[in-house]
């Protein structure tokens, strides 16, 4: 234990020191202890660090305690609690070892530093105070050493001279200024280093990352440590390059004034207070024909001889009505300049009096300069406010103004006009497959051909994207000569198009809805909606085509608003139906599968799909009913699950709406699961339309839900725009031959086309179902070619599901035997 002196002197140190045995109980504690914690020295003898620190601080120096227990010099920053106010302190324990090797206890040693954890934190606080507004400026900092690596710089500097702060880290000063600048720049840094002066500003050129140059005002200060050596630079830097740009420009329109009269590019003609030519500068001279030697001293209104624009007549020289009225005259546009040679240009001319010190008028300068351009510019602008820029053909603002003169002039005279309202074909497929670049060359090909078809007198419009108006306002225009000319149109649109860089033909084709004045309607506005209507029905049955509005067609329109009505109906009350029509295989000769169809029942009325599927397509509403279908599918098969028709497998129609929505395949899966129905319970069948060039997310999807067990047909094989290639890309299983090659199966072509289908299929790998069999002469057709399946009402019509089995089994065709 230490002496009494010791004693003395440990008491009376302000830190803390204590001595703790092995078991965490003092042995020995100076008077410090009184002064933080309250408790007598003598008291705390024998106590546990825990009952004298309390809970709070032996939890927080518990680690420290466990470590030199274990034989570790521990230090340690931390706070503790003591009266008063807590404490920042630094901590120290060392292990007492016996001469056995065991640790006896530990001495300890507390001392606060808590004023200088608060500079610390005070030191941090303004560091970032400087940081945030170092970066913030919004002019140049940077810190250079004194050697002149930059150490930091701002974002304002980075942004100004196009380096980056990593970049700026690894350059010197020196290497981004001008070289013309760099000398007085290394000589005002060295005036810092030495002391003979405190700062400096001086305007300097850097180079920008890109090699520009960037001017601007550089202010300087350098930073010392206490014994005066210098630490850095401060640099703070303002780009003016905008001002010098400014500057350097009013010099030169300085400079620039001193020799207007002769480079101007406008003609100036100056004369005295009485007309007479004093000056022409050469431009003037151009103009006018006159040469200023000979002008001199002729009278302006012989040298410039203007006109009106408009009128045709000749008007007061502006020279000499500001001359008399002592004022500017401004003419504007509107005046003509009659040359000496007789020839006539537009110009813009302008006149003030010229005045000596006194402000007497002494002459007069006229300038002016040819707008033959401008008014060329403004024709043409005007040209294209009223034309499309990729056609250059009327569009359908100047459109609906010559309708509206047609049917004014048709309603004075008892005339006739035609609308024809054209929309191309295919076209979409054309931009999506080749690209806008192509499509746009289509559309110019395409203008071309439609302006050949009409008259002088007509006009053709492109209206929007693939739409162009046609407007015949003779008077003559008759039905017969309206068809004449659709006719034209659409053969001449339907011929191939054979663009320079493509090897294939581009094939479109377009579809025409026509009305007539004043058949069909007696307003511009009526004969646009008419040829509107006519023309949808054109696209609803084929395209291809023309065909004139009739007034049935406005009721086609009304048929189509109430059976949407009825669709959304159906499908909120849950009105549709399932109808399904076997598959026969022809070797077993029975059903292996069903086509799932929908049907709308609606007042006691079954409604055919013919009726309401394509409004459904047309509104968006197939999505529904392709979910409905979806539903009632794999509800259906679940109910099969124990009885004869087990093993049938359903296809579904999907529309190409359907499978271009990235829901649709996890909504399929989603359904499957709900039933417990397996993937290769059902079969898709999709058309040709939806894998001609198909999106990527089509394919991947239909190809992720093959892979799951799902089989896909194409529908109607042969009826569309068919190409081999995606029969082998895609993922299909089957290809179903549509009916109406099955139809003419008996005629040498017909028979032809449906074995080359067969042959196409088998060479492929893919199955092959025949659609539409009805007579037995067509089956024995199909049997010797090697057709695999086929469909149609040579073996059942499409039956409810609750007749399905009776109608199987009554045939033979049950797939399982009951």
């Amino acid at each position: 234990m230490p002496t009494q002196i010791g004693l003395s002197v440990l008491n009376n140190v302000p830190a803390l020191m204590a001595y703790a045995d092995r078991h965490e109980r003092y042995l020995f504690n100076n008077n410090a202890y009184r002064d933080w914690y309250g408790i007598d020295p003598q008291a705390a003898l024998g106590k546990t660090m825990r009952e004298v620190l309390g809970e709070t601080n032996y939890r927080r120096l518990e680690p420290f305690i466990t470590r030199v227990l274990a034989g570790e010099a521990v230090q340690y920053e931390q706070e503790l609690l003591t009266v008063g106010r807590p404490r920042y302190v630094h901590g120290s324990y060392s292990p007492d070892v016996g001469p056995d090797g065991a640790v006896r206890g530990f001495f300890i040693l507390v001392s606060d530093i808590s004023e200088r954890r608060a500079l610390e934190v005070r030191l941090i606080e303004s560091e970032a105070r400087f940081s945030g507004a170092f970066q913030s400026a919004a002019i140049g900092m940077a810190i250079v050493s004194p050697e002149g690596r930059y150490l930091q710089v701002n974002a304002a500097m980075c942004q100004m001279l196009g380096y980056s702060a990593d970049e700026f880290n690894d350059l010197l000063f020196q290497e981004i200024t001008h070289p013309d600048d760099l000398a007085s720049d290394v000589a005002a840094t060295i005036a810092l280093l030495e002391s003979r002066q405190h700062s400096y500003a001086m305007e300097k050129r850097y180079r920008h990352k890109t090699g520009a140059d960037v001017h601007a005002i550089l202010s300087v200060s350098l930073v010392r440590d206490g014994a005066g050596v210098p630490l850095y630079f401060v640099s703070q830097v303002q780009d003016i390059t905008d001002r010098k740009v400014a500057e350097e420009r009013l010099f030169r329109e300085h400079e620039l004034s001193q020799v207007t009269l002769r480079s101007i590019g406008d003609a100036v003609v100056t004369t005295d207070v009485a007309g007479r030519i004093t000056y022409l500068n050469p431009v003037a001279e151009t103009l006018t024909g006159w040469r200023l030697e000979e002008a001199h001293g002729h009278h302006v209104d012989e040298v410039y001889r203007a006109i009106s624009y408009e009128r045709g007549a000749a008007i007061l020289n502006p020279l000499t009505l500001a001359v008399s009225e002592e004022r500017v005259i401004w003419l504007g546009t509107g005046t003509i300049l009659q040359q000496r040679d007789g020839r006539e240009i537009p110009v813009e001319d302008s006149a003030a009096p010229i005045r000596d010190r006194s402000g007497a008028v002494v002459g007069g300068v006229l300038v002016f300069h040819d707008v033959t351009q401008q008014r060329a510019l403004a024709g043409q602008m005007e040209h294209m406010a009223h034309h499309d820029a990729l056609t250059d053909l009327p569009n359908r603002t100047l459109f609906r103004d010559r309708l509206e003169q047609a049917v004014s002039h048709a309603h004075r005279t008892g005339g006739c006009v035609a609308v024809l309202f054209c929309d191309l074909d295919r076209f979409k497929h054309v931009n999506d497959t080749l690209g806008h670049a192509v499509g746009d060359r289509v559309l110019v090909e395409a203008a071309s051909r439609l302006r050949q078809c009409i008259g002088s007198g007509d006009t053709l419009s492109r209206w929007a994207g693939d739409e162009f108006g046609i407007l015949l306002p003779q008077t003559h225009v008759s039905a017969r000569s309206v068809s004449v000319l659709a006719e034209q149109v659409v053969a001449a649109v339907s011929a191939p198009f054979h663009l320079e860089g493509l090897l294939d033909p581009v094939e479109i084709g377009i579809s025409v809805g026509i009305s007539l004045y004043p058949l069909d309607a007696r307003s511009s506005d009526a004969l646009m909606q008419a040829a509107d209507v006519a023309l949808y029905d054109v696209k609803r049955n084929g395209r291809g085509s023309y065909q004139f509005f009739a007034e049935a067609m406005n009721e086609g329109a009304r048929e189509r608003v109430s059976m949407e009505a009825i669709l959304r109906q159906a499908l909120r009350n849950d009105a549709l139906e399932l109808e399904f029509q076997p598959r026969i295989n022809l070797t077993s000769g029975r059903a292996t599968s069903v086509e799932a169809l929908v049907r709308l029942r609606h007042d006691g009325e079954l409604i055919q799909p013919t009726r309401f599927i394509r409004i459904a397509e047309e509104t968006g509403l197939i999505t529904l009913v392709g979910h409905w279908v979806i539903e009632a599918v794999c509800g259906q098969l679940k109910a099969w699950g124990g009885t004869a028709l087990r093993d049938l497998r359903v296809s579904i129609n999907v529309s190409p709406m359907q499978a271009r929505r990235d829901d649709f395949y996890a909504s399929l899966i989603a359904a499957t699961e709900k039933y417990g129905i397996a993937a290769r319970q059902i079969e898709l069948e999709i058309t040709e339309t939806t894998l001609v060039e198909p999106k990527p997310r089509i394919t991947d999807g239909l190809t992720s839900l093959q892979k799951a067990g799902f089989t896909v047909s194409l529908d109607d094989f042969g009826t569309g725009y068919s190409s081999l290639s995606y029969l082998n890309r895609l993922p299909i299983d089957t290809l179903k031959i549509d009916r109406s090659f099955t139809r003419d199966i008996a005629s040498p072509q017909g028979g032809a086309i449906v074995a080359a289908i067969v042959a196409l299929g088998k060479a492929l790998g893919k199955g092959i179902v025949a659609e539409g069999v009805e007579t037995e002469a067509q089956l024995a057709w199909l049997r010797a070619i090697g057709c695999e399946e086929v469909q149609g009402f040579l073996f059942a019509p499409p039956v409810g599901a609750h007749d399905l089995e009776r109608i199987l089994r009554e045939g033979g065709l049950l797939p399982t035997e009951a």
